[in-house]
């Protein structure tokens, strides 16, 4: 169970990072941090994804 929710912490640390540099990126613009932070955590998802294709190939 431990293991679960570290791993979770760990991949909405990785959207934070992400989420951020996008917003810096786009000139630190106000008011669209949701579509930073959708934007972040769909590029982190997809990057697991192909991870995870690679490690069963």
């Amino acid at each position: 169970m431990g293991e679960h929710n570290c791993y979770q912490t760990d991949e909405a640390k990785c959207i934070q990072k992400k989420a951020h540099e996008l917003w810096e990126k786009d000139g630190c613009k106000p008011g669209h941090d949701l579509d930073y932070w959708l934007s972040a955590e769909q590029n982190v998802k997809h990057g697991k994804k192909k991870e995870q294709a690679k490690s069963c190939a």
